[in-house]
C-alpha cells in the first residue's frame, strides 16, 4: 500500500484446533496448548474440534455458521483474543512455520464486531491520531499525511472526511457503513498483510453491508491482503462476494472452499438449494441445531462434517494445513525470511509501540483537549452550573459583615463552598471516565499507546476544565460574600478549592478504575467520600472524635480544605466586633463570644500554623489517590488483554 513499507504476503493455516472450558479458568501458551494441571479436560465439553483451513493472500475467507457453532471461538484464537478460561491444542502457522501470539500480533490487524470511536473527533481528525500512533517512529509528517490521504481515497471516506464521527444513540454522526469503512482505515494504516475482521456487516442494512464487503475484497485483491471474517447470515448479494467460505457447526468444520462448490458438495448431499433461494441461508440452516428435534440435528451434522473429513477436498485442505513447508510456495516469504529482513520482530518488548513516548503524550493530550472543547456537557453545562450555584451562594450570603452573629454563617459558607466544589465534579468525571475506557482498552490493546502514556495525558488535558471551574466558582462567591479583601487571602482560598475540586475527580478516576461499572463506582464512592465529610471538623470537633474514628480524619480532604480556608480567613482579624474582654479576666461579654479570629479557629480545634501543611496534604491526597488510580488502570489493562 502506499507511502507503507510492504511486508511478505502472507498464507495462514491452522489445524488440529481443540479448546474446551478450562477448569483453572487460564488460557494456556499459544501452541501445544493444555491447561496449568496438564490435563486437557478430556471430560469437558468441546467448544472447537479438529478444526483446520487455509486462508490465502489475495482473499476474502468468510466464516460462518449459525449461533454457537464456533466461528467466533475460531476468530479469537486466530487472533489471540478473549481466551481467558479456555484449555486449547493445535497448531497456527503464517507461510508454513508456527508463531507465537506476539509476532502474530505485529503483522496482523483485528476490525473487531463493536466500532468505538471518540465520537467528538472528525474522522480525518481519528485517522491523523491512529496514524501518528502507529507510524510516528519510522516515518515523516509528509509520509504520514499521504497515508492518510490515501487511506480516506481508498475506503470512500473523502466525503465524511471533516465530519464528526458521532456518538452513537447520543450525537448524529457519520452513518454505520462509513464508521465500518472507518474502522477498517484505522486496522490498515501500516498496511498488514493479515486481517481479521468480526461481523463486519453486523447492524448495516444489505446495502451497506454489501459496500463493506466490496471493500474488504478490493483491499484483498489490490494489496494482496490475507482477510477472515466471521458473518452470521449474509444476504445473498454479500454471500457471493466472498472467495473462500468455512461453515462451522456444532465446532467443527463442515465445508471449506469456494461458493459453486459449496452448492456441487451440497448437492451431492442431497441437500441441494432450491432454486431463488439465499445458498448461506439453506446450508446454514441444515447445520443448526433445532429445538424439539436436538439429538437429530446433531446426528445429521455430525454426518455432514465427517463425511467433509473424509472427501477430497477436506483431506487435502487438511494436507495444505499441515504440510506447508519451505520452499514449497516460491511466491511467499516464510516467516523466518520476515524476522530475518527485522530482526527486532523476535524481541517481543522491542518497539511493541509505534510511536515514541513523546509522540503518544503529544498525540492523546491533543485528543484529550478536543474532545473537552467540543463535549457541550463538559464545557458549557458544567460552567453554567458553576456559574449559578455560585451566584445562589453569593446572594444568600451577600456582603457578609464580620461580627458575633456572623461567625457561623461565615464558617457556613466556607464548607458550603468546599461541599458543592467536590459534589458537582465528582460524580460526572466517572459517567464520562468510564465512557471512554472501553476505547482506552481497545487501543491500549492493539498497541497504539502505553497505559501510562494515556493516564498522564488524561490528567494534562483535564487540568483546564478542572482549574477552570473551581476558579469560577470560587471568585464568585469569594467577592460576593465580602471575605478578606486581600490579594493573596483571595488566591489561597482559590487555591483550596482547585485542589479540593482535583482530589474529588481524582477519587472519580479512581472509583472508575478499581470498578467495572459505572452503576458500582457511584454507589461505592459516597460510602467514600461521606465519612470523610463527616469527620472534616465542621460537624463535629475533631478535639472529640471518638479514638476509634480519630484516624479517618487524616484521610479527610474536606477537613483540610476547611482548615485551610478557615485560617486563611480568621487569622487576621484581630478583633471581631460585638466581643469584650473583662480586663485581667478571660471571661467574656456577652457569654461564649469570640474576641478575635484566633478564638474562632479554637472552637474547631485549628491551629493557625498548619495553613500551608493542609495545602500540602491536599496535593499529597491527589498525587496518592491518582497514583492509586493508575495501579487499577494498569491492572485492568494487563487482566482484560
Amino acid at each position: 500500500m502506499s507511502n507503507v513499507t510492504t511486508v511478505p504476503h502472507m498464507k495462514l493455516s491452522w489445524h488440529d484446533i481443540n479448546s474446551r472450558p478450562s477448569a483453572n479458568s487460564t488460557t494456556s501458551s499459544f501452541m501445544g496448548m493444555t491447561d496449568k494441571t496438564g490435563d486437557i479436560l478430556q471430560k469437558r465439553p468441546y467448544i472447537l474440534k479438529n478444526v483446520y483451513g487455509v486462508a490465502e493472500p489475495g482473499e476474502v475467507l468468510a466464516i460462518m455458521g449459525a449461533s454457537g457453532a464456533g466461528k467466533t471461538s475460531l476468530l479469537n484464537i486466530l487472533t489471540q483474543q478473549n481466551l481467558q478460561g479456555v484449555a486449547l491444542s493445535g497448531k497456527i502457522k503464517v507461510n508454513g512455520v508456527e508463531v507465537d501470539a506476539n509476532l502474530l500480533r505485529r503483522v496482523s490487524a483485528y476490525v473487531q464486531q463493536t466500532d468505538l470511536f471518540i465520537g467528538s473527533m472528525t474522522v480525518y481528525e481519528h485517522l491523523n491520531f491512529v496514524a501518528n500512533l502507529r507510524m510516528g517512529r519510522t516515518s515523516t509528517k509528509d509520509q504520514i499525511e499521504k497515508r492518510i490521504n490515501f487511506l480516506i481515497d481508498e475506503l470512500g471516506l473523502r466525503k465524511c472526511a471533516k465530519n464528526v464521527i458521532g456518538w452513537p444513540h447520543k450525537e448524529k454522526g457519520i452513518s454505520g457503513g462509513e464508521r465500518k469503512r472507518l474502522a477498517f482505515a484505522s486496522e490498515v494504516v501500516t498496511a498488514p498483510p493479515l486481517l481479521f475482521c468480526d461481523e463486519p456487516t453486523s447492524g448495516l442494512d444489505s446495502f451497506l453491508a454489501r459496500q463493506v464487503i466490496q471493500v474488504l475484497k478490493n483491499l484483498a485483491a489490490k494489496h494482496r491482503m490475507t482477510i477472515v471474517v466471521t458473518i452470521h447470515q449474509p444476504s445473498s448479494q454479500v454471500f457471493e462476494l466472498f472467495d473462500k467460505i468455512c461453515f462451522m457447526a456444532e465446532g467443527r468444520v463442515a465445508y471449506f472452499g469456494t461458493i459453486p462448490k459449496a452448492i456441487e458438495y451440497w448437492s451431492r448431499l442431497g441437500k441441494a438449494i432450491p432454486k431463488n433461494f439465499n445458498p448461506a441461508d439453506h446450508i446454514i440452516n441444515t447445520l443448526a441445531i433445532k429445538k424439539k428435534i436436538e439429538i437429530k440435528c446433531q446426528k445429521e451434522v455430525k454426518q455432514i462434517c465427517d463425511n467433509f473429513d473424509a472427501c477430497e477436498a477436506g483431506k487435502e485442505l487438511y494436507d495444505a494445513a499441515v504440510g506447508m513447508r519451505r520452499g514449497a510456495h516460491p511466491s511467499f516469504l516464510t516467516f523466518d525470511d520476515l524476522v530475518e529482513s527485522d530482526p527486532k520482530l523476535r524481541n517481543k518488548t522491542a518497539h511493541q509501540y509505534k510511536a515514541t513516548y513523546c509522540q503518544q503524550l503529544r498525540f492523546l493530550i491533543h485528543r484529550g483537549l478536543l474532545v473537552t472543547i467540543r463535549e457541550p456537557m463538559l464545557l458549557k453545562v458544567r460552567l453554567f452550573q458553576s456559574i449559578a450555584i455560585a451566584l445562589i451562594l453569593g446572594l444568600v450570603y451577600w456582603q457578609t459583615p464580620i461580627n458575633q452573629e456572623t461567625v457561623m454563617n461565615v464558617n457556613g459558607l466556607i464548607f458550603q463552598s468546599i461541599s458543592n466544589l467536590n459534589f458537582m465534579f465528582q460524580f460526572v468525571i466517572v459517567y464520562l471516565f468510564c465512557d471512554e475506557l472501553p476505547i482506552f482498552l481497545r487501543e491500549h490493546h492493539s498497541s497504539l499507546y502505553r497505559v501510562d502514556a494515556y493516564f498522564i495525558a488524561k490528567m494534562i488535558a483535564d487540568i483546564p476544565q478542572f482549574v477552570l471551574y473551581p476558579v469560577v466558582f470560587s471568585t464568585i462567591v469569594y467577592w460576593m460574600v465580602g471575605l478578606n479583601a486581600t490579594a493573596w487571602s483571595f488566591f489561597i482560598f482559590l487555591l483550596c478549592g482547585t485542589l479540593v475540586t482535583n482530589v474529588a475527580i481524582s477519587i472519580g478516576y479512581m472509583a472508575s478504575c478499581i470498578f467495572s461499572s459505572v452503576g458500582v463506582a457511584v454507589a461505592i464512592m459516597p460510602i467514600f467520600t461521606i465519612p470523610l465529610l463527616a469527620f472534616s471538623g465542621f460537624y463535629i470537633n475533631i478535639a472529640n472524635l471518638p479514638w476509634y474514628f480519630a484516624w479517618l480524619r487524616y484521610f479527610s480532604y474536606f477537613g483540610y480544605a476547611f482548615e485551610a480556608m478557615s485560617i486563611n480567613e480568621w487569622v487576621n482579624h484581630d478583633t471581631i466586633d460585638g466581643c469584650t474582654i473583662i480586663p485581667g479576666t478571660n471571661t467574656t461579654v456577652p457569654h461564649n463570644c469570640y474576641p478575635s479570629g484566633q478564638d474562632v479557629l479554637k472552637i474547631y480545634s485549628f491551629d493557625a500554623s498548619h495553613e500551608y501543611l493542609n495545602i500540602f496534604l491536599l496535593i499529597v491526597l491527589i498525587v496518592a489517590i491518582r497514583g492509586i488510580a493508575f495501579l487499577a488502570l494498569l491492572r485492568k489493562a494487563r487482566a482484560t488483554n
